[in-house]
């Protein structure tokens, strides 16, 4: 026997609830193309105060333009400040040194790697007074250096590799302008420091000792990462892959034309030509289409535990460690969900 049992026609309420139920979802769809597609009022944007070929776009407006929305320049000296910058929501984003941004993962800042545009080579370098001649010449001296700089951990591992007495070197935590006037004073003997700044005092008699590329075959490297505070990245994603074609695009323009993006950035930044297009040409630029690959950054999150650039996070952290610059306990077990490799894909689809 076969049992036919009607289908009860919905009764109002029941109308009334899928009527809910369907505004309730297309709402949340609403607000979801909302966040994705929203604007912030204005983007901050830190930069170095060394000419970085990048920077170019902030002397004509186009930041401005390719974001679409009001841009603030804010300068730091080196990493630390920039730390604190991100840490106070003053800045959105920045390109600065690794060491200090594995310092900030390390506390648990809440920032997001999105690529390493800037390889060092030569434009951070190890100059000293003349008479100093040798790397042991150092025992015994006075180095200014940049805290928490790329240059600081340069150092140290100059003093490691070298097997130098760090005890008898004092380590003076010094501003790059600031270690100009206390060189010129007397109060120096050496220093590890930035570009265009070097070319003052090999002018004013300085001797080179190291190059920081010298150091990568003793495993050490040095870059500088683009970096966004996590939370802006949520909230505006679409104004980070604007950001990203952005700066690339910037960088595009100083490979098709060194001189001139030399020129203008020395003018803007009133510094030598000489010097502003020297350090320049000491940095290596690979684009960001070429980081998300083997020789960088990896492919993505499940390939990226052996790509050279986490692995070389993790030697700095260590390395941090052990100068007791960051506490052991608090360095991440993987470096790997701190590059947001997802924003990086969208901005530059294979």
């Amino acid at each position: 026997m076969t049992t036919y049992i009607r289908a009860s026609r919905p009764g109002r309420r029941d109308v009334l609830r899928l009527g809910l139920g369907a505004g309730l979802l297309s709402l949340t769809a609403a607000r979801s193309r909302a966040q994705t597609t929203a604007k912030p009022d204005v983007v901050r944007i830190g930069y170095l105060t060394a000419a970085r070929a990048w920077v170019v776009g902030k002397t004509d407006g186009s930041f401005d333009k390719a974001l679409g929305v009001k841009v603030e320049w804010v300068p730091f000296p080196s990493g630390g400040p920039a730390l604190s910058l991100l840490a106070a929501k003053q800045i959105d984003f920045a390109i600065f040194g690794n060491t200090p941004i594995v310092a900030g993962l390390s506390r648990k800042l809440p920032i997001q790697i999105l690529g390493s545009p800037e390889i060092v080579a030569t434009s951070e370098r190890l100059v000293a007074k003349a008479g100093i001649t040798t790397l042991r010449d150092l025992e015994g001296k006075r180095i200014a250096v940049a805290p928490s700089s790329t240059m600081a951990f340069a150092l140290e591992a100059v003093i490691r590799i070298n097997k130098l007495d760090a005890g008898k070197i004092k380590r003076l935590p010094l501003s790059q302008p600031d270690t100009i006037a206390a060189w010129k004073r007397g109060d120096i003997d050496a220093t590890y420091i930035n570009g265009p700044f070097w070319a003052e005092l090999l002018a004013d008699g300085g001797r080179q000792l190291l190059v920081s590329e010298q150091l990568q075959p003793s495993g050490v490297f040095v870059w500088n990462s683009a970096v966004v505070r996590s939370e802006f990245a949520e909230r505006f994603p679409e104004t980070v892959v604007a950001w990203l074609q952005t700066v690339q695009a910037q960088f595009d323009r100083y490979r098709s034309d060194p001189e001139g993006v030399s020129r203008i950035l020395a003018k803007d930044f009133g510094a030598p030509f000489e010097a502003v297009r020297d350090t320049l040409a000491g940095l290596r630029y690979p684009t960001f289409q070429d980081q998300l690959g083997p020789k960088y950054w990896g492919d993505g999150p499940a390939a990226a535990k052996d790509a050279p650039l986490i692995k070389a996070l993790g030697d700095a952290a260590a390395f941090l460690a052990e100068t007791g610059e960051i506490k052991r306990d608090d360095v991440p077990a993987s470096f790997v969900p701190a590059v947001n490799y997802a924003l990086l894909r969208r901005a530059f689809p294979s």
